[in-house]
């Protein structure tokens, strides 16, 4: 029988990150997010940065980004404001309900890292994850932040 492949076992794995923080957020009441919208709030965060930078970033359009945090703005999670280094600039401030949805998601990642190392021991869990950096590294030298 043939091994999966690496990006089919990455992208199993981000699935179940992605869908038990997703039911985190919705068990905390924050029920109008998508998990479109998740991808905002990754690690390290938006806060501070223009819209451009958080579109490359993730990966996504600029006219994708755009329709994404015109929604945040709507539902009260962010505030695009001038920036306080460059007026003519706009950067995304975080609103409390936005800091309260970096929480919930940074707690569940946590929440499923300890989950993990304890079903395959810390030192290999710190392993995966050193592993997982180099090759992160290596796939794209310039990083994603």
């Amino acid at each position: 029988m043939e091994s999966a492949l690496l990006a089919t076992l990455v992208r199993r794995l981000h699935l179940v990150i992605r869908d038990r923080v997703h039911a985190d957020l919705e068990a905390a009441g924050h029920t109008e997010l998508t998990i479109a919208h998740m991808y905002v709030f990754e690690t390290p965060g938006p806060e501070g940065l223009r819209p451009t930078e958080l579109a490359a970033r993730t990966n996504t359009t600029k006219q994708a980004m755009n329709h994404q945090l015109n929604a945040l703005e709507q539902l009260g999670y962010l505030e695009r404001v001038p920036s306080v280094t460059d007026r003519r600039a706009i950067v995304i401030r975080l609103t409390d309900k936005g800091h309260d949805v970096e929480r919930i998601m940074r707690e569940r990642a946590l929440d499923l890292e300890r989950e993990w190392a304890g079903a395959i021991g810390a030192a290999r869990m710190a392993d995966l994850r050193q592993l997982l950096a180099d090759v992160n590294f290596v796939a794209e030298p310039d990083g994603l932040g």
